[in-house]
């Protein structure tokens, strides 16, 4: 059936693609006329064809006329699937060029549907500004909506996209709810101008306490809640390492190994050791917990681990990979008990350079958990914390071999974009009351050197198709733009012709003394860079100057480091059967787009949830003054980031002391009396002016005495 299906497709094409009539539309007796009654074939097999040809984006179908046609390409058309980001910005990115749908242009798109586009003349930032012609395809059609009242009626108002069409659910659903319930309706297709949406499940009231939080998750396509059978299978497994689990494995438990984390880490899944060998080299242990010895293809867990990706940490709260009775328990190398790991063992050159590496399967016990915290004052304060005098001589040696690391990977063009990451103070009712940037010191470093070199270890060890991270290069059309973007910001820097070059992008960097400057250039190169992801062919990881690369070190908490330790495990014991290697291949390859896709959606829950906090704070400091840095400038308005790593917008209307316009040739907003140009970069005292939660996003405003202060600043008063 699938074979003829397939030909009757490949004769369509032709039919469709014949140069003699090439723009002709059909009506579907005509076609039925040509493929059924012509060629033999039944109907419901060319109804199906078609209908798979319209979704793959080969023929184009007019609701209007009931017309079909070859893809209308010579129009500009294009299909794919849209991505739709926080702002309700939809954009498609393919071989024909990067397209931007704004958000009255959606046409009722939600994230992940198959659509066609009708591009027009304009571009944004690189983007071809198009116009959402049809959905093809709903990918879920799953909507969040919070229960509204509109004249003394019960209505359903999207929060998490724009839908220009009422949404109408059952009226027996709808009878129990009350103004502020959150709930996940699937809407179908379009009828008499609404919607009727089947009811999915309730999410609580907005008021319920982390109700919010929750909605974010579910927003982002993240399970929350494990099955009875995958309970029931952790319940099942051992709670500490037993006789038989230790047979044929290297035990280390004599070894100084430990642990270096941050102080609330509950899942540890990697320890370190280091030694000097005979040799004068480094014997470097990395040594990560043995997740597959206790969970692998065919449980439950496995399954639910692979569907989920990664674990999630939202604020203080965490959604993980494995229930906890796993993450934090007989998977967590905890201290003064012994542990199952698979170890990644390397020699090192003094230089810095791995000679060779082995991983074996061993049973440790870790002396302790090091926390980041004390492990820095240590080696940086010089500080001889309470429990860590043995410990001393061995922090400084991981210490000397992380520096000559470091060293080496600036040598090969490692580009280091810092750190965004922002920690959240909170108080005993959960209230934030702190903000401040992550900064990684010398014991994060450490632990970051060492992971690298066990994950280059694994992608080069690694024959059979697993899960590879790659970061490819950039396109030298983004790369480029950021550098006029920079130039045209004020910012001096000097460049070189071959700007696709991590070694040049690192120079560049360094020649910014400033310090919030080089965050914004850095954050600037950043948006030009392309995101990293997982992919079963190797393309080398451009970030990290490395030709091959892949994560190994966190099976308790990303999916992909499983998988990792299963395959390798695979093709050293010979477990695996070579002529499986095809369906392999693909097997992997859909696993990767997969995982992908579910860490882009941990790291958008975990950026949504830190403005929610941020809201949160900034809805009890309306009307106060904070000092804010723009961090990025376009028509719509400028954004800022403050001093405690707060992050917010000023609309032009809020912008006192002068008229402003945006002046495209400076990047900038130029004040038409005093000249003054607020461009990335500058400086300024900002009063909180309002928040808008559906959005999340806080509003700031720019009073006339603080504009004074910057025009004061202009004339070097």
């Amino acid at each position: 059936m699938d074979e003829k299906l397939n030909v009757l497709k490949d004769e369509l094409i032709e039919f469709f693609n014949n140069p003699k009539y090439k723009t002709k539309k059909y009506r579907y007796r005509e076609i039925k006329k040509e493929m059924c009654s012509k060629r033999g074939y039944k109907n419901d097999l060319l109804l199906r064809a078609l209908e798979e040809l319209i979704i793959s984006g080969d023929v184009y179908y007019d609701e209007r006329k009931h017309l079909y046609r070859s893809f209308p390409t010579e129009l500009g058309y294009v299909q794919g699937e849209i991505n739709i980001n926080k702002h309700g910005e939809g954009f498609i990115i393919n071989d024909y060029g990067k397209y931007k749908v704004r958000p009255n242009d959606l046409k009722d798109a939600l994230d992940g549907d198959i659509v066609i586009l009708r591009p027009t003349n304009k571009k944004d930032h690189g983007h071809i500004i198009s116009r959402v012609d049809k959905i093809i395809k709903r990918k879920d059609g799953l909507v969040i909506v919070e229960v509204t009242t509109n004249n003394g009626e019960l209505v359903l108002k999207p929060y998490n996209a724009k839908i220009d069409h009422p949404i109408i659910i059952n009226g027996l659903a709808m009878k129990p709810l009350v103004e502020g319930d959150r709930l996940l309706v699937k809407i179908n297709e379009l009828s008499n101008g609404k919607y009727y949406g089947g009811f999915i499940k309730g999410l609580g009231h907005k008021d319920d306490p982390d109700a919010d939080l929750k909605m974010i998750a579910v927003e982002n396509h993240i399970t929350i809640d494990f099955t009875e059978e995958a309970i029931a299978e952790a319940q099942a497994l051992p709670t500490e390492v037993r006789p038989k689990d230790k047979e044929g494995r290297l035990d280390l438990t004599d070894d100084l190994i430990f642990t270096i984390d941050g102080e609330k880490t509950k899942d540890r899944d990697d320890a370190v050791s280091l030694r000097i060998n005979e040799k004068g080299n480094y014997v470097l242990g990395v040594h990560i917990s043995d997740v597959t010895h206790y969970i692998h293809p065919g449980m439950q867990l496995w399954d639910e681990a692979i569907s989920r990706g990664t674990s999630v940490y939202m604020v203080n709260t965490v959604i993980p990979q494995f229930p906890h009775l796993i993450s934090n328990g007989i998977c967590s190398l905890n201290p003064n008990v012994e542990r199952l790991c698979l170890s990644c063992i390397m020699e090192i050159s003094p230089e810095g350079k791995i000679l060779n590496y082995d991983f074996v399967d061993t049973v440790i016990n870790s002396r302790k958990a090091m926390t980041y915290e004390d492990v820095n004052k240590v080696l940086e304060e010089n500080e001889l914390v309470d429990g860590y005098e043995e410990f001393y001589d061995n922090l400084v040696l991981m210490q000397g071999l992380s520096t000559k690391l470091e060293r080496e990977k600036r040598k090969r063009g490692y580009v280091d974009f810092g750190n965004n990451d922002i920690e959240i103070e909170v108080d005993e009712n959960g209230m934030p009351i702190e903000f401040k940037q992550r900064i990684q010191k010398t014991a994060e470093k450490i632990i970051e050197n060492f992971m690298l070199l066990a994950g280059e270890c694994y992608a080069n060890y690694m024959i059979l198709p697993s899960p590879l991270r790659i970061h490819e290069k950039p396109d030298e059309e983004d790369v480029e733009e950021a550098f006029n973007l920079i130039g045209r910001s004020g910012i001096k820097v000097k460049s070189s012709h071959d700007i696709v070059n991590g070694k040049v992008i690192q120079q560049m960097l360094a020649q910014i003394k400033n310090a919030d400057e080089r965050n914004i250039v850095a954050n600037i190169m950043l948006r030009a860079m392309k995101l990293a992801k997982y992919d079963v062919q190797n393309q080398g990881h451009f970030g990290l100057a490395l030709p091959k690369y892949g994560h190994f070190t966190s099976p308790i908490r990303r999916a992909a480091d499983l998988l990792a330790h299963h395959n390798l495990k695979q093709q050293r014991d010979n477990h695996f059967n070579i002529r499986l290697i095809d369906v392999a291949y693909d097997d992997m390859e859909k696993v990767c787009r997969h995982i992908t896709k579910k860490e882009r959606n941990a790291d958008q829950a975990e950026r949504d949830a830190n403005h929610f906090e941020m809201i949160k704070y900034m809805s009890e400091h309306l009307g106060e003054k904070f000092e804010a840095y723009v961090t990025y400038v376009n028509s719509r308005g400028i954004f800022i980031k403050t001093v405690d790593g707060i992050e917010g917008k000023i609309l032009v209307e809020d912008l006192e002391g002068d008229h402003f316009y945006y002046d495209d040739a400076t990047a900038s907003f130029k004040g038409r009396k005093s000249k003054i140009k607020i461009r990335i970069g500058t400086h300024l005292v900002l009063t909180a002016v309002d928040t808008k939660k559906e959005y999340r996003t806080v509003n700031f405003g720019l009073e006339e005495d603080d504009f004074k202060l910057l025009l004061n600043k202009k004339r070097g008063a």
